[in-house]
């Protein structure tokens, strides 16, 4: 396969994020070459702390949340409080491309390294902030928010109506969601400064992130007046479309339109509900759905595991798939494939462990190199005036 180089390789990103929305962001851009340089307190960022820990060699031990968001990163330790410190971080904004922070809204100005300031080191800068809230002026700009704060707000935490109780998301999808809407600002900001030569500020706030991914619940409630409560059937619109039981596990059905539902009642040899013109659209199988097509359905998957039941209805044009676990989902075929499972090797030891990998891919594609995470303060010598590693809070 031809190669060439990665499409960020010339961008040089400082990055003075935490927890997983901005590491997360910062990650895709080191995954795509650009220089991602993280710009960390003397002790190190809080995500080098947070537990589970690992066995990294030699009796010491590195945090899993930090391994694996911090592949092919780089990092000084500066105290920004510290006018010497806050010149050296200025010099890196004057030869960088981008600058990403996710602290509340405020601390970067009383630091003096607001968007004026630095956009005055660096006129083609561009800086992006990712907060709860957002950064201009609302009732609950300075609320404090982790993911499951935005998700909340945004209607995306459901109650059961099985058990009547909340359900939280599996994945961090309130961090994860402005994760991305970032990544995209920051490279649309690039695209523009390619034309203007102007840098810019881009402003991402989870809660909007998350009220955006939740365009189907709203737009229903809004729009058609339905409120759907969500349990085993994921759309209110469609069926049989969600989660189902088999003989192993679950498997995951989505019919969606009259050519995946005749091929649905194909693979079942239901031959009569295919004939029925009062199923041939969504909203008709919606109304049967409990007294003509789950009966026989369940039947049907109870007869199989996961993977045949998927594999019979993928044969037949239907959306379908097991339901794995984590484990197993990047141990398969199909991962292993797509080169999906990459090794991050802890800093300074050399041990590595699964992870997944960008799911961005290139034609012709590139080395992203390996997947080293820094030891902290590693890149001083490299990029600062001065070795700040032993510098201690002054």
């Amino acid at each position: 396969m031809k190669t060439s180089a990665p499409p960020l390789q010339d961008v040089v990103v400082l990055d003075l994020t935490r927890w997983l929305a901005g590491p997360y962001c910062t990650m895709m851009l080191a995954d795509a070459g650009a220089t991602v340089i993280k710009v960390e307190p003397p002790e190190g960022e809080i995500n080098r702390q947070l537990f589970p820990v690992i066995e990294a060699g030699d009796g010491e031990t590195v945090s899993a949340y930090f391994l694996r968001l911090n592949r092919r990163k780089q990092s000084v330790t500066l105290d920004l409080r510290h006018p010497d410190d806050r010149e050296d971080f200025l010099d890196l904004v004057r030869g960088a491309d981008v600058v990403v922070e996710n602290f509340r809204p405020g601390v970067m100005d009383r630091l003096d390294l607001g968007y004026d300031v630095l956009s005055a080191a660096n006129p083609r800068l561009v800086m992006c902030s990712i907060s709860g809230f957002g950064n201009t002026p609302s009732e609950l700009r300075d609320w404090p928010a982790f993911n499951l704060v935005a998700e909340a707000m945004a209607g995306l935490v459901r109650v059961s109506p099985e058990t009547g109780e909340p359900q939280a998301l599996g994945p961090a999808i309130g961090d994860l969601g402005p994760a991305l809407h970032a990544l995209s600002g920051i490279l649309m900001a690039l695209l523009r400064r390619g034309v203007t030569g102007e840098g810019s500020y881009v402003d991402v706030a989870m809660l909007d992130s998350c009220l955006s991914l939740n365009e189907l619940a709203i737009a229903n409630a809004e729009i058609a007046d339905e409120d759907f409560e969500y349990g085993r059937r994921i759309n209110p619109n469609l069926a049989p479309y969600g989660l189902f039981p088999a003989a192993d596990g679950h498997v995951c059905i989505a019919v969606a339109s009259e050519p995946q539902w005749l091929g649905f009642c194909q693979a079942l040899g239901l031959s009569e509900l295919a004939q029925r013109e009062d199923l041939r659209d969504g909203s008709g199988r919606v109304t049967h759905f409990t007294d003509l097509i789950e009966p026989p359905m369940l039947t049907w998957l109870a007869e199989r595991t996961r993977e045949q039941a998927a594999k019979e209805l993928a044969a037949a044009s239907v959306p379908a798939s097991p339901v794995w676990t984590s484990r197993e989902a990047l141990a398969t075929d199909q991962a292993r494939t797509r080169g999906m499972a990459e090794h991050v090797v802890s800093p300074g030891r050399g041990n590595s462990w699964p992870i997944p990998a960008t799911p961005i891919r290139f034609e012709p594609g590139y080395d992203a190199g390996p997947a080293l995470t820094p030891p902290l303060g590693s890149d001083n010598q490299r990029y600062l005036s001065r070795d700040t590693t032993s510098t201690t809070t002054r």
